[in-house]
């Protein structure tokens, strides 16, 4: 098991740190000798939200910030197994008291999430939530917004339906450029509040960062608690939502859970016990990324769609992989709505990619479910995790997840494999 504490206090980081457990500052930056993060987000608010946050978001964030660090410092090959990591986290916040009662069940939410063991504990000591004058708002509407596809079309969405969105972007070297453009294009680059947590400590870093969502999250609380609304918007379509494994290595953690129904179920339920009474709402969740696409009424949404960053390996290649499960879906996405993809250029051309793990990972899914009776087909969906109980909504879920698998097998069956 691996201690980690993380608190504003870099004294009690420092007296903490040593070779066997990690003292993390909050709010400060890192060194080579102390890791840190998150040194500018306090003026990071106080530029983009409209009013002060409440101290109980400001706690998630800082909690936030403490699983985002020890996800990134402690290196998944010293654990037994080379994945599933025993980490030990004190967090400081400034209102302890009630966040006590959810230390297990968020540990849990947590577990799902990046498929470690952890402990967590919450104690005094934390930031104190930043204060500032309110400015004047027309904003009703909180929509996380990456960059990515998805998020535009929710960005797009919300539009359409006369809602007045500010947008909350969680900044990385390769996604701030489309954000920024995609905001700007649409008209909504002066209401879209950017946040960027710059970690720092002595290389390597982890890099799996499945925990790296839940920052994100955080940023919604905090706007959400600044507008005084109950709902955050998370745009993602039905088949990343779910991510069944489409092979037998992917189960569990090994595929992400950042937008699966149960994490966000279980993570409202945490919120709700300390006060933040936020809905994570997926508008998309009963839809495919190629019914999301076709369904956009915006003139422009051809050039605006392949202007997005949708990768999950491009960060490394300086570009979209094109290859990729993400990528796959989205290309899919593209063909399935009858849209002209203009992403250029994919880097490792997927004709060329039969053998890529990604790709052969997808063909064979898109195999398997066509062979799946429905019941076959419903445990399959829920192994990689429990799916909402009322009816209707599984059966739209599941219906979309269909749709979603059928997009990539006809977009693949059209590729001349070379």
């Amino acid at each position: 098991m691996v201690a980690v504490l993380a608190t504003p206090d870099v004294a009690a980081a420092a007296a903490f740190h040593s070779s066997d457990r990690i003292g993390v500052a909050l709010y400060a930056t890192g060194t080579d000798a102390l890791p840190g993060l998150g040194a500018h987000l306090a003026n990071q608010v106080r530029k983009g939200l409209p009013a002060p946050p409440s101290q109980a978001a400001w706690d998630f964030l800082s909690i936030a910030l403490a699983a985002f660090a020890a996800d990134r410092f402690v290196l998944r090959s010293t654990s037994e197994n080379g994945w599933v990591r025993v980490i030990s986290l004190e967090v400081a916040v400034g209102d302890p008291a009630p966040w006590k009662p959810q230390e297990a069940r968020f540990a849990a939410a947590l577990r799902f999430l990046t498929g470690d063991i952890w402990h967590l504990k919450f104690s005094p000591g934390g930031d104190i939530a930043p204060n500032f004058q309110p400015k004047l708002t027309d904003r009703d509407t909180v929509c996380l917004f990456s960059g990515g596809l998805d998020s535009l079309l929710g960005a797009l969405k919300l539009l359409e339906d006369g809602k007045r969105p500010l947008l909350i972007s969680q900044v990385s070297p390769k996604e701030g450029a489309p954000q920024r453009y995609l905001a700007q294009m649409i008209g909504l680059e002066d209401y879209r509040f950017e946040g960027k947590v710059v970690e720092k400590w002595r290389e390597p870093y982890e890099g799996s960062t499945r925990a790296r969502s839940i920052v994100f999250f955080a940023y919604g609380a905090l706007a959400a608690s600044a507008l005084k609304v109950g709902e955050v918007i998370v745009p993602e379509n039905a088949l990343i939502a779910i991510n069944p494994p489409l092979t037998s290595r992917r189960l569990g953690s090994l595929s992400t859970r950042t937008t699966h129904p149960y994490f966000l179920t279980e993570l409202e339920t945490v919120l709700a016990g300390v006060g933040i009474n936020m809905r994570l709402t997926n508008i998309f969740e009963g839809l495919s990324k190629g019914e999301m696409l076709a369904a956009s009424k915006h003139p422009k949404k051809a050039m605006l769609a392949s202007a997005s960053y949708s990768c999950g390996k491009g960060k490394r290649k300086n570009g979209q992989c094109g290859r990729c499960v993400p990528c796959l879906i989205r290309r899919a996405s593209f063909h399935a709505a009858g849209v002209t993809d203009g992403t250029k250029p994919y880097f490792g051309e997927i004709e060329l990619s039969k053998e890529h793990d990604d790709v052969v990972a997808a063909r064979l899914g898109v195999a398997r479910k066509s062979q799946m009776a429905k019941a076959e087909f419903e445990r399959w969906i829920a192994s990689s995790g429990p799916l909402p109980n009322d009816p209707e909504r599984r059966e739209s879920i599941l219906r979309a997840v269909a749709q979603g698998i059928d997009e990539v097998g006809a977009f693949l069956a059209g590729v001349k494999w070379q």
